[in-house]
């Protein structure tokens, strides 16, 4: 089996039974299995939540962006949001078309998109923000404040190992627009 080495700990592959036994099959990949899940079982009860708004998840985090910083990029929002372009395309034309943002082509280069929240996408947003924070508030609500402060640092931890660049990792880490800028010299 492979060895490696990431975040200064030494991760080897030691089968697929967990050595004291606490989990079905070793934490190297039962962690990123649980993460799936929590992933696949969120974004399908949002979803639930979110259609009679018109939403699905990867809408309302477009929405939850620009709410947050006013006009974005395409570039920013996939940062902001870690949507694929493709993807994040398809979203901004379903945006578009159901009033809830508008696109904004740049004076001196047209090809430099920005999308803007209208007043329905602000209003949309809030409503959706409100079941959003009552699903996140059940899923988190018997884990003590301090454990759920853990898990966050380890799962920031986890998107240091994967992010793509450390744009994309600072974005979805420190969630600002200063994250986006390049290191002063």
């Amino acid at each position: 089996m492979a060895n490696g080495k990431r975040a200064g700990r030494s991760v080897s592959r030691r089968g697929p039974v967990d050595p004291k036994g606490e989990f079905p099959f070793d934490v190297v990949d039962y962690v990123p299995h649980l993460i799936a899940a929590i992933h696949q079982f969120r974004d399908s009860a949002l979803d639930r939540t979110l259609r009679p708004l018109g939403l699905n998840v990867g809408r309302y985090r477009v929405l939850g962006v620009l709410t947050r910083f006013g006009v974005c990029t395409m570039t920013e929002l996939a940062l902001f949001t870690a949507i694929d372009r493709t993807t994040l395309t398809r979203i901004a034309d379903q945006l578009v078309a159901s009033g809830f943002v508008e696109r904004r082509s740049h004076a001196q280069d047209r090809r430099l998109v920005r999308l803007e929240l209208t007043a329905s996408g602000a209003q949309v947003h809030r409503k959706a923000l409100l079941q959003v924070f009552d699903l996140n508030s059940r899923l988190l609500g018997a884990v003590p404040d301090a454990q759920g402060r853990a898990a966050a640092h380890v799962l920031q931890a986890i998107v240091r190992n994967l992010a793509p660049s450390q744009t994309a990792c600072d974005s979805i880490i420190f969630y600002s627009r200063e994250a986006l800028k390049p290191p002063s010299v």
